[in-house]
């Protein structure tokens, strides 16, 4: 299994985009009383879906290209949310995991530059994991940062593992092994295409 980092075309991001997250949960309801319990189970996905259409026939050739080396479900694609690809906040510097061992659904880092930021509906990724802020965070004095995101991490990042803030990606899996596109005269090409995180 291969990742392949999915291809640049001319057009920035694709016209039509749906993401979503997949949580893993397990509900048992009394039979008697009806009430309900829900169990979170750790494995949480992101998926997407989107349109790209009258791609002229460089870009078409690009992407053909790579949905074919995915070999439908095989390899996998490297993708980023195009609709933020870089933070609404001011991040910078080399924000780094500080400390081993950190689980669940917030993490202290350091490396960033003091005062700089990271907003709500920001994304990053570690340990080849895609998560969206889900709290504003501000780097003190000591250029550290608590980082409150979702989904939870499913493995603890190693101590100074890197994050990554802009365009920040995660291995999909296309959802079927059928690769198709449409043609149309004048040398243009629709796709519609939909890809699930996959992980080890």
């Amino acid at each position: 299994m291969t990742d392949f980092t999915f291809p640049a075309l001319t057009r920035a991001a694709p016209g039509e985009v749906e993401w979503s997250i997949v949580w893993n949960t397990q509900v048992f309801a009394s039979p008697l009383s009806n009430t309900v319990r829900t169990i979170e189970i750790a494995g949480a996905r992101w998926q997407v879906a989107f349109q790209l259409s009258s791609l002229k026939e460089p870009d078409a050739a690009v992407l053909q290209a790579h949905l074919m080396q995915l070999r439908g479900r095989v390899h996998r694609s490297l993708i980023y949310p195009w609709q933020r690809p870089i933070p609404r906040g001011t991040i910078a510097g080399t924000p780094l995991v500080k400390g081993a061992s950190q689980t669940g659904a917030s993490l202290l880092i350091d490396g960033c530059t003091v005062g700089t930021t990271l907003l709500k509906g920001d994304f990053f990724s570690v340990n080849s994991e895609l998560k969206m802020i889900t709290a504003d965070a501000t780097a003190n004095g000591s250029g550290e940062m608590t980082l409150a995101f979702e989904p939870p991490l499913r493995s603890a990042p190693a101590d100074n593992a890197l994050l990554t803030t802009t365009r920040p990606t995660a291995a999909f899996m296309a959802t079927e092994d059928t690769v198709r596109w449409s043609a149309r005269p004048g040398v243009y090409s629709d796709f519609s295409l939909q890809f699930i995180e996959a992980f080890a």
